[in-house]
């Protein structure tokens, strides 16, 4: 208790005076820069404002520019007249977002709108096929050193197809990439598995996973600084440096600070990192945040506190640091739980300490062989990189067993299934549970040449260690009981506990499939082992959906999930169309794209129906039903000619009581319905 108080009363001063930074730390900045084409349109004043900043305050700044700013000539006159002048201070760099006008250029065909242009299947290169990738990012590139002169080093995209990375690294030279951030479904990019904060040589087969034996690798960077307890199955994005996040969250500068603060003063002798930038396309508000985030970065740059890498000490630094800690404490409700992530070119873990309790929440396995889903396929709706799990505290699952007795999970029946997605503070979810600890002052980290090891006194008075090697754990020393595996929701979990005799137990995706974990006691301790391969990983993708890649397309509609639903069961005939939603779900609840033929069935024959596509929301799709004359039908959706889902109520069509008084006189209920149209009119208004 008494050190948990002592870091609060640093955070407090830190907040009030300077963030001090265990040295040596670096801080990077990368600033993404739209343009005025449809998508998210940037501000030439946001812009200049942030350039300013950046000069004032002596901070090196990368600005990644949209295809949208490199053939504006009044933007690019600005632009490269400040890097002429202050070079030091303003880098330009490649945002790599697709545009439409890119993709004419391009010659290749897309479906961007001003609703969707942000989907990860339309913005960025895993949405098109290999060859319209390379026309795509080779008018950019060529585009960029046109302005230039030379080839961008350093490019962001919040996703990016492996061969396409691998494609402008080979060729242009680039040599940082810049991804989101480690979340699930946020503006429809979902990233769960990959390290988590600091940078990593990527996999040339999947750049979410680290190689370090990978002698010319592309360096990947993830947007901005996360909060090591809170950004964890969190679903609102707010637990981030980036301003629009945690000031939608009613968080102050004061977070940012705590933030800052506790990334550069990690327990381990690693440089601390971190990564800063704002869209210039963010509100007023937003920039002027991210100003006083540079004003405060800027002090510690003066004062020697942090340094600002170029890129080629921070690519020859990361690439070779194989085993790294990220740790942090509640700066949000200032309790005492605290999270612990370790990366290791093998695994993944993290480690809570809730009320006391010693929690591993999260394990995932490395392979450097595995491949990236996009790798020859383009994504249909949405992008998914899911690293293979054998514990996830974030995914709760869970079915209605009154509605279909299980039977398995790779011949998925089950109905009314649940996803949940929270941070697993809040959560009693899969865990592997170790002893308490009896006080949170005796927790120790130390790094030697091959491990990390954690230790600390259990509330049997024990010296516990945890040792992390590159690909084995060990715990010791415990009882074997003092090691449990909490799995809830077992019958729905794609995950197979099995014990292994007298030995310990394993987690696997079902039997003999190739991605395992074997959990095996000694004399005095526990030893974690991992077993993997690439094509394994492929099967799961098809076998174990939704759980590794849950692309909403292709996928069988579920009666009992679907449903079909009014938005107003009562219309004037002859006037406008009853409206109704159709929302299509699988048999896990999610949404799915409807490909099936979907008829419309009416229990009286109607003037009018059709089945009209939503293009801004594409798992729901209108139904509308046009009638000349007053009365009322059952409806229901014939899906493929075999499945029936029908709407639970009558839709009605009344008459126009303002043109055809004498006639609602003589007819009081349908003088009802049109009634009831009329309130339901001015309600939805």
């Amino acid at each position: 208790m008494k050190k948990f108080f002592i870091f609060f009363l640093f955070i407090f001063i830190v907040i009030k005076q300077d963030v001090l930074a265990s040295e040596p730390a670096y801080a990077l900045v990368i600033n993404q820069v739209r343009g005025t084409e449809c998508c998210s349109i940037g501000s030439l004043e946001f812009l200049k404002r942030q350039i300013k900043a950046h000069i004032d305050k002596k901070i090196p700044g990368y600005f990644a520019l949209r295809h949208d700013v490199l053939v504006n000539n009044k933007w690019m006159d600005f632009i490269k007249d400040t890097v002429k002048n202050d070079p030091k201070y303003i880098i330009p760099a490649l945002f790599l977002e697709i545009t439409p006008d890119l993709a004419i250029k391009s010659k290749v065909n897309h479906d961007i709108t001003q609703e969707n242009w942000y989907e990860a299947q339309n913005a960025y290169t895993i949405g098109y096929n290999i060859d319209e990738r390379v026309k795509l990012v080779d008018n950019l590139f060529l585009e960029f050193y046109n302005q230039f002169g030379f080839y961008p080093k350093v490019v962001s995209a919040w996703m990016i197809d492996t061969p396409t990375l691998n494609y402008i690294h080979d060729r242009y030279g680039v040599m940082i990439q810049q991804i989101t951030r480690e979340q699930y479904g946020t503006d429809s990019y979902t990233l769960y598995g990959g390290p988590p904060h600091y940078p990593y040589p990527a996999s040339r087969n999947w750049l979410f996973i680290p190689d370090y034996e990978n002698s010319n690798p592309v360096l990947i960077v993830r947007q901005t600084i996360t909060d090591p307890l809170y950004n964890y199955g969190d679903k609102t994005s707010t637990y981030t440096s980036q301003p629009n996040d945690y000031m939608k969250a009613g968080r102050s500068f004061g977070y940012f600070t705590s933030l800052l603060t506790e990334t550069f003063s990690q327990p381990l002798d690693h440089f601390g990192f971190a990564l800063l930038g704002l869209e210039n396309s963010m509100d007023e508000k937003y920039q002027r945040e991210f100003e006083a985030q540079l004003e405060l970065v800027g002090k510690l740059g003066s004062k020697k506190n942090i340094f600002f890498a170029d890129v080629n000490e921070m690519y020859k630094y990361w690439s070779k640091q194989k085993m790294t800690l990220y740790s942090g404490f509640d700066l949000v409700n200032s309790t005492e739980n605290r999270a612990f992530w370790i990366t290791t070119p093998k695994y993944r873990v993290r480690l809570l300490v809730k009320n006391n309790q010693m929690l591993i929440t999260d394990l995932r396995i490395y392979d450097k062989s595995y491949s990236d889903p996009y790798n020859e396929y383009s994504s249909q709706k949405n992008g998914y990189w899911i690293v293979p799990y054998l514990i996830d505290g974030s995914f709760n699952y869970k079915f209605d067993s009154k509605k279909l007795p299980f039977k398995g999970f790779f011949n998925q029946q089950k109905e009314k299934f649940l996803f949940q997605f929270d941070n697993d503070i809040k959560n009693e979810t899969d865990s592997l549970e170790l002893p308490k600890v009896k006080e949170l002052k005796s927790l120790n980290f130390e790094k030697l040449t091959d491990r990390i090891v954690l230790s600390y006194i259990s509330d049997d008075s024990k010296k516990i260690s945890i040792i992390f090697l590159e690909d084995l754990i060990n715990i010791s020393p415990i009882e074997k009981n003092q090691l449990v595996f909490n799995q809830y929701n077992k019958e729905s979990s794609p995950l197979l506990y099995k014990t292994e005799g007298n030995t310990g137990f394993k987690i696997s995706y079902g039997k003999d499939n190739g991605i395992s974990g074997l959990f095996k006691y000694f004399n005095d301790g526990w030893e974690i082992s991992f077993t993997s391969t690439s094509k394994s990983l492929l099967n799961l993708r098809k076998l174990a959906y939704p759980y590794l890649f849950p692309e909403p397309v292709g996928r069988t509609i579920s009666q009992l999930n679907s449903f079909l639903a009014p938005h107003n069961q009562f219309a004037i005939a002859g006037r406008n169309p009853v409206r109704l939603f159709f929302s299509a779900k699988d048999v896990y609840g999610l949404p799915i794209i409807v490909k099936e033929n979907v008829d419309i069935k009416t229990s009286l024959n109607i003037s009018k129906k059709e089945v009209v596509k939503n293009f801004a929301n594409q798992y729901i799709q209108y139904v509308d039903l046009y009638n000349d004359k007053p009365a009322s039908t059952k409806v229901s959706l014939i899906i493929n000619n075999s499945m029936e889902i029908p709407l639970k109520q009558k839709v009605y069509f009344a008459p126009n009581c303002k043109k055809e008084f004498a006639y609602c006189l003589t007819h009081p209920l349908h003088a009802y319905w049109f009634l009831k149209s009329y309130l339901g009119d001015k309600f939805r208004k």
